[in-house]
């Protein structure tokens, strides 16, 4: 069975930031989620950084 976006990343949490390591498409996939997640919440997230295999998101 393939696995999923979710297994195929690491999120840590760094302080306020939240770092998803893992496959491009997965990472970003993966920091949507979150983003939308934390959308309605009193602290939204954003992306402030992003390589090919690492997304960085701050509050915003």
């Amino acid at each position: 069975m393939a696995g999923t976006s979710e297994q195929n990343c690491r999120v840590e949490y760094r302080g306020r930031e939240i770092v998803i390591s893992g496959p491009a498409r997965e990472a970003h996939a993966q920091a949507q989620r979150i983003i939308r997640r934390f959308a309605c919440s009193a602290v939204p997230y954003r992306m402030a950084h992003a390589e090919s295999d690492q997304v960085i998101l701050k509050p915003a």
